[in-house]
């Protein structure tokens, strides 16, 4: 199974985010309920999961969910 290590996760902290299905065509500027901040790590059942804080609600994703539905915006 490919996971975080901590190291990797960690360097994720306050970059900004957000969710694919709803990126915006270059140019477009986001919503401020669109955007997240990645603000903390936590390990659960030996697996270290991102935790994503957006406008209405607080998200974790694996290494795995994170990647294929979450883009980071200063890419």
């Amino acid at each position: 199974m490919n996971t975080f290590d901590l190291e990797e996760a960690v360097s994720l902290i306050y970059r900004l985010a957000v969710l694919k299905k709803d990126v915006l065509q270059p140019g477009q500027k986001y919503s401020i309920t669109q955007i997240g901040h990645i603000c903390g790590v936590l390990t659960l059942n030996d697996q270290i999961e991102i935790v994503i804080k957006f406008h209405d609600e607080m998200r974790q994703f694996t290494k795995e969910e994170f990647y294929t539905q979450v883009k980071l915006l200063d890419e």
